[in-house]
């Protein structure tokens, strides 16, 4: 609703109250930090990635991140900058974005704590896997450019590890669809 606030119309008013009228009704739901599922070590840092393409009526694909380091302690969600000429390129530059954030955050944990951390990134999504675990030049692929060899650099010098997971257990799906009440109280 915020990209819209330099004329707003009466659809953005009726918008903005439905928004309300789901807060009011989820009020007793709460955001758990924790939780039993997820290993929480000390020198873990886990990062989800997830992207929904083409999401906007722009074409552009928005991208949705979750860090966990001992529970859940940042996210994100935004409008990619460039349009994605497929779901594959719009997962891979979030995967992109995701791993800059994990190796930011371990970084800062070594400088206050000089603990060494590993880095796991989940995706769902096989074929930005492939792209990131596959260095060779692709004709499909060409247009990423120096996106291409960000990932699997970081992978081959072992500053993160890349594994799928499927979209059933994805939590990054939160922050870049509408995402079900049911699902919501199924905590990671």
């Amino acid at each position: 609703m915020s990209q819209l606030l330099e004329s707003p119309s009466e659809i953005h008013f009726k918008a903005v109250e439905h928004i309300l009228r789901y807060l009011l009704g989820t009020k007793e739901l709460t955001l758990k930090l924790g939780g039993n599922n997820l290993q929480h070590d000390l020198n873990t840092i886990i990062g989800f990635s997830d992207a929904n393409w083409g999401g906007s009526k722009e074409f552009k694909s928005f991208s949705g991140s979750l860090i966990y380091y001992q529970g859940a302690i940042g996210w994100r969600s935004h409008k990619q900058k460039v349009i994605a000429l497929s779901s594959a390129e719009a997962e891979y530059n979030t995967l992109t974005e995701c791993s800059q954030d994990l190796l930011w955050l371990k970084q800062l944990i070594y400088e206050i704590s000089t603990i060494k951390c590993s880095r796991t990134l989940f995706a769902r999504s096989q074929s930005a896997i492939a792209i990131a675990s596959n260095q060779i030049y692709h004709h499909g692929t060409r247009h990423i450019n120096f996106r291409l060899h960000f990932i699997p650099d970081l992978i081959e010098k072992s500053k993160i590890w890349l594994q799928y997971l499927p979209t059933s257990n994805m939590v990054a799906d939160s922050v870049t669809k509408n995402f079900p009440i049911k699902k919501i109280k199924k905590s990671p």
